[in-house]
């Protein structure tokens, strides 16, 4: 450890003065250059990701929110396929009952005639029995 604190060969005595050679100097200045530009290149890649993150969550957001839009579409157009159905159901025995029904108001017509004629036999004959008596 005495050694190396001793030793001239890489420490400064003078401030104003140089120990290395022009080459060594240049190629440390040459380094702290390219140190610099590669912290400033790192920065500047460290921005680009964060703000392309930013962006692939906004785009993820995006597809979440129009993959629920999809899903309530889907659900929205199986609701009004059942409600088809259920019209369908529903026109279908109301038809039905309308065919019913006019055939038993037909019945009941006939009825009708036959029992409004009748009505009026036997009231003919009441006052054709009632006149001979």
């Amino acid at each position: 450890m005495l050694l190396i604190l001793s030793s001239n060969s890489f420490s400064q005595i003078d401030t104003n003065r140089i120990c290395f050679s022009y080459n060594k100097a240049k190629s440390i200045a040459l380094d702290l250059v390219k140190g610099d530009s590669a912290i400033a290149e790192l920065k500047l890649a460290n921005k680009l990701i964060w703000q392309l993150n930013e962006k692939s969550d906004a785009q993820d957001s995006l597809v979440t929110l129009y993959a629920a839009k999809e899903e309530n579409y889907l659900g929205q157009i199986a609701n009004y396929d059942q409600i088809l159905i259920k019209q369908e159901g529903i026109i279908t025995g109301l038809e039905g009952d309308v065919k019913t029904l006019t055939r038993k108001n037909d019945i009941l017509k006939k009825g009708l005639k036959w029992l409004g004629g009748g009505f009026v036999a036997s009231l003919l004959s009441v006052v054709t029995l009632v006149t001979i008596k």
